[in-house]
């Protein structure tokens, strides 16, 4: 009877320690060999220092040697390669004038966008210099000048014989490498319907 008792007050004894057990246990550590995730490692990588641009653009025209229109725009951009837009233009009406099978003839207003569209990116290249990249959408409505007998002719060169309107547009990407307050005249091509001479100019500057 004496180990019977004893048998059964240690397997009472085994029981009561277990939960007792279970709770001191440590829980797992993480593997150390395995780098935690950081939210900085999802970040872009910068390089170097962001600068802030201002560049001007300005569109010239000249007939000959006298200059008829210059058209300056300026925008602001960092050297991030983020992009910067303009878009500034006017919805010029032109009447159309379309005819039934009945012969009647039934005169409706269109619209078509003229104006300028830029848009433009930098980046640093060390040692002061700049990549400028840009580009220039320019378009424009080319007026008819009245012909003798009172009807719409063109100008010189290339018209239109139906006495519709000209729409006129250019456009061209740039890309320079430019200095803290340098210019640059980047093209110059001439209208071959009017025959003016088209320049483009850049200008940069750091902001500071």
């Amino acid at each position: 009877m004496t180990r019977r008792l004893l048998y059964s007050i240690i397997v009472a004894a085994a029981l009561v320690a277990l939960p007792a057990l279970g709770q001191t246990q440590e829980e797992p550590k993480p593997d150390a060999s395995k780098p935690e995730t950081s939210r900085t490692e999802s970040a872009p990588e910068r390089r170097g220092p962001l600068t802030t641009l201002r560049v001007q653009v300005v569109i010239s025209r000249f007939q000959g040697e006298k200059k008829i229109a210059s058209l300056p725009y300026t925008l602001v951009v960092t050297t991030d390669g983020g992009r910067a837009r303009m878009r500034m233009g006017v919805d010029t009406p032109i009447p159309v004038t379309s005819t039934s099978e009945s012969g009647k003839q039934t005169t409706t207003i269109q619209y078509h966008n003229v104006g300028t569209n830029i848009d433009c990116t930098a980046r640093g290249q060390g040692n002061g210099l700049f990549r400028l990249v840009v580009g220039v959408e320019s378009s424009s409505a080319l007026a008819l000048e009245k012909g003798p007998s009172g009807g719409a002719s063109p100008p010189p060169g290339e018209g239109s014989p139906t006495g519709i309107p000209l729409f006129r547009r250019f456009d061209t990407n740039l890309d320079a490498l430019l200095r803290d307050g340098q210019s640059l005249q980047t093209i110059a091509a001439t209208d071959p319907v009017t025959g003016e001479l088209v320049k483009i100019d850049v200008t940069m500057n750091v902001v500071r």
